[in-house]
């Protein structure tokens, strides 16, 4: 059985700490600069014009800050697995938990998210088996790579056996990053019945 996870499959997962303290991290940021800027703009008698310029550009600093967060919590929350039969699995941790609203429950819920990670990397490590709520991945429809990862359009089948389209962003950054993506390449026709 092969995992693929962001983190790594001995290393510890901090994906609470990363997310509770990133959103932190953003709100004192961008609080921060707006009183700076209003001292600022105060004692150098700035224009409206300018302190509206730098309230967008501390605004686009903010959004692309969440941004650049929540492409790394879902890049932590999405594992691959392949398992002894040589069919490729991905699991979407954050679709288990159940979400919570506010700040406290968006701690709560990465605390869960963590857990399950955690569970779910130790399962199939001992039992050697993909986790029951994964997808199987049938054919990659399209894989685009670019600089940052890859967008992919594939066609699952989930426990029940239904099959459907699913789409993901994979980020840069798993551990034998290579392998997934010739294992991702090698479904691109359909063909998942290869052996290496």
């Amino acid at each position: 059985m092969q995992i693929w996870t962001a983190s790594g499959r001995e290393k510890k997962n901090h994906y609470a700490a990363l997310s509770i303290f990133g959103i932190l991290g953003i709100v004192v940021l961008a609080m921060g600069l707006g009183v700076a800027f209003s001292l600022l703009a105060l004692i150098f008698e700035w224009t409206k014009w300018t302190g509206l310029l730098i309230c967008a550009g501390e605004t686009a600093l903010a959004v692309w800050a969440a941004f650049r967060l929540g492409r790394r919590s879902r890049k932590d929350s999405l594992l691959f697995c392949l398992d002894d039969n040589g069919r490729l699995f991905a699991v979407d941790v954050s679709q288990l938990v159940p979400v919570h609203r506010g700040l406290l429950g968006y701690g709560q819920m990465a605390l869960e998210i963590q857990k399950e990670i955690e569970r779910l990397k130790r399962q199939m490590t001992e039992q050697r088996e993909a986790p029951a709520r994964g997808e199987q991945i049938l054919s990659v429809e399209r894989l685009k790579e670019k600089e940052s990862g890859c967008r992919l359009v594939c066609q699952v089948r989930n426990l029940e056996g239904r099959e459907y389209r699913r789409r993901w962003f994979v980020a840069r950054g798993y551990e034998n990053e290579a392998e997934l993506l010739w294992q991702l390449q090698r479904r691109r026709s359909g063909r998942s019945s290869l052996q290496f």
